[in-house]
């Protein structure tokens, strides 16, 4: 990895996602998430289909913890990152309603290394998990604005607009763009924890 901040080995690297850690997720938000919904490969399918980085985020949450998929995770031939990224790639792919069922289950892909992948077969349907995930992620939303209005702001600034932090901080007036990190890593701590009492609970009843 680059920079002294995201050198980190793969297994280091999948122990904070598995245990959920703000360290894991948010080098997955920014070297796997934001980066794919930035290239111009989904940038244009994503805004066709109402999809945002936040989405997709939300939706690797919950396929690689809520429904545990991450222990699927070899480290045997590719990256971590590289296989986090064939995921968001194919939520992107299957936003399309008019394409699902079109996607050879044997047809091979190449992740960043030009490793041979095959696509996984899927056992859900991938309209109603993204439906499920976009409700679940507002509902928790709600929960952080009720609990702290000014982390929901930064949390909504980064996820869904694409807000670096320096701008994050003069938008906001906070003290610097560190504070913001942190108050982001709070929220997504929070929203974490309240993803999970709901998900226990009946998403919430809706």
């Amino acid at each position: 990895m680059n920079g002294t901040e995201t050198d980190i080995s793969d297994s280091d690297w999948l122990r904070l996602v598995k245990e959920g850690k703000d360290e894991g997720w948010k080098l997955v938000w920014e070297r796997v998430v934001e980066p794919e919904s930035q290239s111009m490969r989904s940038r244009e399918l994503m805004a066709r289909y109402s999809l945002t980085a936040g989405d997709l985020m939300g939706m690797l949450y919950e396929d690689m913890i809520g429904r545990g998929k991450i222990s699927l995770f070899r480290n045997d031939g590719g990256s971590f990152e590289g296989w986090l990224k064939r995921y968001v790639r194919g939520y992107v792919l299957n936003a399309n309603p008019n394409k699902h069922g079109e996607l050879s289950l044997d047809a091979p892909g190449l992740d960043d290394e030009g490793a041979s992948t095959a696509w996984e077969v899927p056992d859900e349907d991938v309209g109603v998990a993204r439906s499920e995930a976009w409700n679940m992620t507002h509902l928790c939303l709600r929960d952080l604005w009720n609990e702290d209005p000014e982390r929901a702001y930064i949390h909504l600034l980064k996820t869904r607009f694409q807000l670096a932090s320096e701008e994050i901080k003069d938008f906001l007036d906070v003290s610097s763009a560190a504070n913001v990190d942190k108050i982001f890593s709070r929220g997504v701590k929070f929203m974490r924890e309240a993803w999970d009492a709901h998900d226990r609970n009946g998403k919430g009843g809706w």
